[in-house]
């Protein structure tokens, strides 16, 4: 199903957040291993916790872009043809939503975690 995205979702614009899913998830681990090996050091915390927040933005925005790309094609190939089927346009407009969907939800996932994270920096600072 991931494969299938892609490639419906368009590789230009489903490729970057598939790899920003990844620089979240390695991130997610790299804060992990420095909270329990070194609870104290805020600095690496902070630097990486504004880094997984920032890609889970870039990849909702990004995803929003791809979004406007798409209803633009989608609006080109009804003027070109005229007359075409309600069932063609919500299957393009279905489409179009794929890279929102998939940024939304990193930006929500790295929103849940910037939030623990940042808990935790106040909790080791106080």
């Amino acid at each position: 199903m991931i494969v299938k995205h892609l490639i419906e979702g368009g590789i230009y614009f489903m490729l970057p957040i598939y790899i920003l899913w990844i620089v979240v998830i390695i991130l997610l681990i790299k804060q992990l291993l420095n909270y329990f090996s070194s609870p104290k050091s805020n600095k690496k915390l902070e630097k990486n916790n504004s880094i997984i927040l920032f890609a889970g933005s870039f990849a909702f925005l990004y995803g929003i872009f791809g979004q406007i790309i798409g209803f633009f094609q989608v609006l080109n190939v009804i003027e070109a043809e005229g007359n075409i089927a309600p069932s063609l346009i919500a299957g393009g407009l279905k489409i179009t939503l794929l890279s929102v969907l998939y940024g939304f939800s990193l930006l929500l996932v790295s929103a849940i975690i910037w939030f623990i994270f940042r808990n935790l920096i106040k909790k080791n600072s106080l």
